[in-house]
């Protein structure tokens, strides 16, 4: 079996040994507990607790008689019922989690034990920007302190609720293809920046223009993103490229809740 299909197999709740029961009965057919214990070289016992796990997990079906025949269920069938199975534990985690410790949680307390933090992977401070907007009753302020492809710059800043006014400072080329849910919403500052580039070649303002020039000009380089929320709590991202790309998992930020930092991050943006 691919390790790419094991993997998946596995992600499912199924245990290593009931992957490759599985497997068998799907690329042989109908089989006998005894025929897979000898395909799959596990020993009976063993193979009677994997097969009743498969049976009790809902990925096969037996017969009554003596000796017993195993069937696998169709794959898509049985793979999206164990998928739901697990949806609904972890709905049900979740909802008694919330329900037992969210009243218990203090969220100034939280914020006094450690006045920075630091998020890495850009999956993670995207989720980190969401969680902040969620807390955010007025508006963000922002200010991008480099060339930023506008994926990125979209990425960002749709993800910021859209009752959340938004005021950016862009320092490089203009976003080109900028999201439609952030046109109606967002405030864009942007210096006197062509004059400043001796080699700028935008002549049009195109997404592959902006894109050409980033590479030839600014294809390795690293910008920060200042985030001030409701100027009660900041978000210091960097993010590296490199080829124009961004590292997605060099990007990293830091979290700012300290009255001190903030006044700072306040005269950055």
């Amino acid at each position: 079996m691919e390790k790419q299909l094991l993997n998946a197999i596995l992600a499912l709740g199924l245990t290593h040994k009931e992957a490759q029961a599985y497997h068998a009965l799907v690329t042989k057919g109908v089989m006998t507990a005894e025929d897979i214990s000898k395909l799959i070289e596990v020993q009976h016992p063993i193979v009677y607790r994997t097969l009743q796990g498969l049976k009790d997990k809902g990925w096969i079906d037996s017969t009554t008689d003596r000796p017993k025949k195993y069937r696998a269920k169709q794959p898509k069938m049985a793979a999206e019922n164990a998928g739901k199975r697990q949806i609904a534990v972890i709905n049900g985690s979740i909802e008694l989690i919330d329900q037992i410790l969210s009243p218990q949680y203090n969220e100034s307390q939280e914020m006094l034990r450690q006045e920075i933090w630091t998020v890495r992977g850009q999956e993670s401070v995207i989720h980190k920007i969401s969680e902040m907007g969620a807390r955010t009753r007025h508006k963000v302020f922002g200010k991008v302190t480099g060339p930023i492809d506008d994926d990125t710059f979209n990425e960002i800043f749709t993800n910021i609720p859209p009752a959340i006014a938004l005021t950016v400072q862009i320092m490089g080329p203009p976003i080109i293809d900028i999201d439609p849910k952030l046109e109606k919403r967002i405030q864009i500052y942007r210096p006197y920046f062509e004059g400043k580039c001796r080699t700028f070649p935008m002549e049009l303002p195109s997404a592959n223009a902006k894109d050409e020039f980033l590479k030839k000009v600014h294809g390795s380089r690293f910008i920060s993103i200042h985030l001030l929320f409701d100027e009660k709590e900041a978000l210091w991202i960097n993010i590296p490229y490199k080829d124009n790309v961004v590292v997605k998992e060099k990007v990293w930020a830091n979290w700012i809740i300290d009255p001190d930092y903030i006044e700072i991050v306040k005269t950055e943006v």
